[in-house]
């Protein structure tokens, strides 16, 4: 008898047990049907070795309890299941979380990239619309190709056009003499007919050579200033047309 109420009241147990198997996640879902296998199995073993015991049949009670733990089973192995699939979902999910990382870390550098081109092609565009201004002004202010040659013959007349071998970037002398420099100078000082040749003009193949009356070797003094010796017998052999 004992037996039979423990019985009834493991079957009111289980129906208030089995209500509520389809709430909760399926990790306590599983704890519960396990903990239920356990309570019914305890049960049918106790109730097995009474009936042995006392020699008793309690085949129905028997019966239901083993239903009972059939039933639990079979709602186990669902849960099984359902766990191993939830299990695959979960890797997949963790799977597409890795893919999502990469992919935003991606598009993070293609937006940095992105931005550096805009900045690249901001700059660009600003400058070729000042680059527009400008021809846009120059078509309004045109000036005519006669102009610009007078102003380059201008220049070219009165400033040199080659360097001394020693000359850089802001070095403040000039590559060489130019013509009014050497008329002012030295040499066009030698119109003096005391020291000049006939006419007040020197030889050209002695001014090319650099011998001057007096032994004076005016290439080493010019080359000592820093101009080049191309550009110093350059202005020597121009000497008679210089000096006037």
């Amino acid at each position: 008898m004992a037996a039979s109420s423990s019985g009834e009241k493991e079957k009111e147990r289980m129906g208030g047990v089995s209500g509520m198997t389809g709430l909760g996640s399926t990790r306590e879902r599983l704890l519960s049907a396990l903990e239920d296998l356990e309570v019914l199995s305890r049960e049918l073993i106790e109730m097995l070795a009474i009936s042995r015991n006392q020699k008793l049949l309690q085949l129905e009670e028997e019966n239901q309890v083993l239903e009972l733990l059939i039933h639990r089973d079979g709602d186990f192995q669902e849960l099984m299941k359902l766990a191993l699939n939830q299990g695959k979902v979960h890797h997949e999910m963790q799977a597409l979380e890795k893919e999502v990382e990469k992919r935003d870390s991606d598009i993070q550098q293609l937006q940095k990239q992105l931005k550096e081109a805009e900045q690249i092609l901001a700059t660009a565009v600003y400058q070729a619309k000042e680059k527009l201004k400008s021809i846009e002004k120059a078509r309004k202010g045109a000036i005519s190709s006669e102009e610009i040659i007078k102003y380059a013959h201008r220049i070219s007349a009165s400033n040199a056009v080659c360097a001394p071998l020693t000359w850089v970037p802001g070095d403040p002398r000039r590559p060489y003499p130019t013509d009014l420099e050497m008329r002012s100078g030295l040499l066009g000082q030698m119109n003096n007919p005391s020291t000049s040749g006939v006419n007040g003009h020197l030889p050209g193949d002695a001014l090319a050579a650099g011998r001057l009356p007096g032994n004076a070797n005016w290439i080493g003094v010019f080359k000592r200033q820093g101009y080049s010796e191309v550009a110093v017998r350059q202005c020597l052999a121009l000497g008679t047309n210089i000096v006037t």
